[in-house]
């Protein structure tokens, strides 16, 4: 059902049809996809910059109770999480937004922040973000907070309290509201509260998150389908939100083994098994942000024993082409870095332009131009022209009349012979 209503401006969601590329989720990841998108490009013999490879926003982590990663480089063991790095240097110069996922700590946390325990480490947040070089932030407060592992399913309405308390010390931060976006982050799947329960309001929410892994396997291991992904889409159109891909990957990995794929139809292709059924689903319900884990997760030690396999879109050819087709020159705009600071209505990067062709193009279009002005001003020499002939052709016509002399041509053998010249003068 699809439930009509504007979304509010403040969200900063992207014109209709448009969608924000995130890509995540630590820096040498990210680093990666932008540097092989440029290596392929060049094989391509385009000249287009690596500037033009730099996604919209870029994914960070950290936690409200220390607060890593911010202004200093930390590794958890899923590679380096450093804000100012991705900002500064990694995208140093271009107009580039953070989309950060922040750890609350479940229940034990949500409960420390009601009771004002952190804050000192909410205000030093929120002052960073504010004041910081992101052209915008998109906040995951407790992201996947219906995760039962992540620990807020035994008091969904301390979470409640605790995302409402955030974002009430943000609107008191002057400038803060306008820079920072608030994301409600489902995980999409199995849960042991029901989705309304753990909702702070439409007061305090701008965007409404999802996660999507392997809900569109039949072997999906948490049972998770893509009807999980659709309820939170309809919970989000119902409270006239905008809605984001907040987290994404294909779990288990770009390439399966056959073992796994072979059992189930039309599950072998590498690019319609997991990408085509996103970018569907990004255009159904008309989605503002698509995030994509651009991750080794296999070489990472948290995440070694995890089964996220390997998805780096370099590791794969046909991927990197469909890619390059469907993502960064596709008909659905998918807007990179510079389009935030106009929430997307400037913003024609990336989507359906060919770096390759561009400077043909261009050649192209002044030509065309300029035959077009030639043609135009040629157009009104001959108008003045015909123009000063018929005046000629009057201002004689009247000084024939006066002096009687047109009675006089009609009736001689010779007026065929002027009535031709006069003719032809007309035609003029």
């Amino acid at each position: 059902m699809i439930y009509p209503g504007i979304i509010s401006e403040s969200s900063c969601q992207p014109p209709s049809g448009s969608t924000y590329l995130t890509i995540g989720q630590d820096l040498f990841s990210i680093q990666e996809y932008v540097t092989e998108q440029y290596n392929m490009s060049l094989h391509k013999k385009s000249t287009a910059p690596m500037s033009s490879f730099t996604p919209s926003t870029a994914m960070f982590y950290t936690d409200i109770q220390a607060l890593r990663g911010l202004e200093e480089p930390v590794d958890y063991g899923s590679g380096i999480e450093y804000a100012d790095g991705i900002i500064d240097s990694l995208f140093g110069g271009q107009e580039v937004g953070l989309q950060i996922g922040l750890w609350l700590n479940g229940t034990t946390g949500c409960r420390d922040i009601i009771c004002g325990e952190l804050d000192k480490n909410i205000e030093r947040l929120l002052e960073y973000l504010t004041n910081g070089h992101a052209s915008k932030v998109f906040l995951r407060v407790g992201y996947e907070f219906d995760n039962p592992s992540f620990g807020y399913s035994d008091d969904p309405q301390s979470f409640q309290l605790a995302f409402i308390y955030i974002v009430e010390r943000c609107r008191w931060l002057p400038g803060c509201a306008e820079k920072v976006k608030f994301v409600w982050h489902s995980w999409a799947a199995k849960r042991e509260a029901l989705l309304e329960d753990f909702y702070p309001g439409d007061d305090f929410v701008d965007w409404i998150g999802v996660s999507i892994f392997d809900q569109f396997f039949p072997w999906s291991k948490r049972d998770a389908t893509r009807d999980d992904i659709v309820e939170v889409l309809h919970f989000a159109q119902k409270h006239r939100k905008a809605t984001m891909i907040a987290e994404s990957t294909p779990f288990g990995g770009i390439k399966l083994d056959r073992n796994i794929t072979e059992p189930y139809e039309d599950m072998e292709d590498d690019w319609n098994r997991w990408f085509q059924p996103v970018l569907d689903l990004v255009d159904e319900y008309d989605i503002g942000m698509w995030s994509y884990i651009n991750c080794a997760w296999q070489d990472q030690p948290m995440w070694h024993e995890a089964g996220f396999g390997e998805t780096r879109l370099s590791t794969n050819t046909e991927v990197m082409q469909q890619w390059s087709s469907k993502v960064l020159h596709g008909d659905r705009p998918f807007l990179l870095a510079g389009s935030l600071s106009q929430c997307g209505n400037l913003a024609n990067l990336g989507s359906g332009i060919d770096p390759i062709l561009t400077d043909i193009e261009d050649d192209e279009t002044s030509s065309y131009s300029l035959g077009i002005l030639f043609s135009l001003l040629l157009l009104i020499v001959l108008l003045v022209f015909r123009i000063k002939s018929k005046r000629s052709y009057e201002e004689i016509k009247e000084q024939q009349e006066k002096e009687g002399i047109l009675t006089m041509i009609r009736s001689d053998s010779r007026s065929k012979i002027y009535g031709t010249q006069s003719h032809e003068e007309i035609d003029l």
